[in-house]
């Protein structure tokens, strides 16, 4: 049986994927992998048409097939099994924050308003607009994986979070990623949230994720390859029912097989 086809597509944040790939912190024996995006400014310019993502001019979609070993102009979502969106623009921290920010000036946001909140906030970054569409083909498994939180560092970040709003995030957040993840699965998506093991503070990335030099280079919110080895891992679990399983995905929506 052959491999399952996976696609790592994203902007620059799908960066340390690859670099988790190339330092051999994830074994992808097991799938046939292939990487396609750019840095996150040439997103705005992507839209989704014909089953497949498409730059809008020869000059962007080469580009795009610099980075990819196939050296494909366009992503067709049918040439994959599964389709994992690292990044892409796509910062549910941004969506939290200005939540957040109304909870703490008191109780008059009902809980149907949050849900809409945060399932609107979702829905209206162009790179989730770009997995909705691969995932409507109902052709690929799609995976998200939205970008991370900042990463800490007191010094810069603390004046921006009260003391209601660190109390509203210990019990919030939680749930928040679960109405995303519930928005998420009715455009046909699977929502890999941040794992907790990388946040620290409340809505921040623990330092040990972070780029190196993060601090020299001002650098905060991208991260290094042993975040992305996380996120590769976990988007490995979820696909191991394997090429048939996936199949069925296709064909209904739902895996034939436990995700363990």
């Amino acid at each position: 049986m052959s491999k399952p086809r996976l696609c790592v597509f994203g902007d620059s944040h799908y960066a340390c994927v690859r670099q988790a790939e190339a330092q051999g912190l994830v074994d992808v024996g097991e799938v046939d992998l292939e990487y396609w995006g750019n840095v996150g400014g040439r997103f705005r310019y992507l839209e989704f048409r014909d089953g497949a993502i498409h730059p809008p001019d020869a000059a962007v979609a080469s580009r795009f097939a610099r980075f990819n070993a196939k050296g494909r102009t366009t992503l067709p979502a049918a040439d994959f099994d599964a389709i994992l969106v690292m990044g892409a623009r796509i910062y549910p921290w941004r969506v939290f924050f200005r939540l957040l920010t109304a909870l703490a000036e008191g109780p008059f946001v009902s809980e149907g308003l949050q849900r809409r909140f945060l399932a609107d906030g979702l829905r209206a970054y162009q790179g989730y607009q770009l997995a909705a569409g691969l995932a409507a083909t109902r052709t690929a498994r799609v995976l998200l994986a939205p970008v991370a939180y900042y990463t800490a560092n007191p010094e810069r970040f603390a004046a921006s979070v009260s003391p209601t709003m660190a109390r509203l995030m210990a019990e919030k957040l939680p749930w928040f990623w679960t109405v995303l993840a519930a928005a998420a699965a009715e455009d046909g998506i699977d929502l890999i949230p941040q794992p907790d093991k990388t946040v620290v503070d409340g809505m921040f990335t623990d330092p040990a994720y972070a780029v190196g030099d993060h601090l020299a280079k001002a650098d905060y919110e991208h991260h290094n390859a042993a975040y992305g080895a996380l996120i590769l891992t976990r988007a490995l679990v979820m696909i191991q029912a394997g090429a048939q399983g996936l199949r069925h995905w296709a064909a209904t929506g739902t895996m034939a097989l436990s995700e363990g």
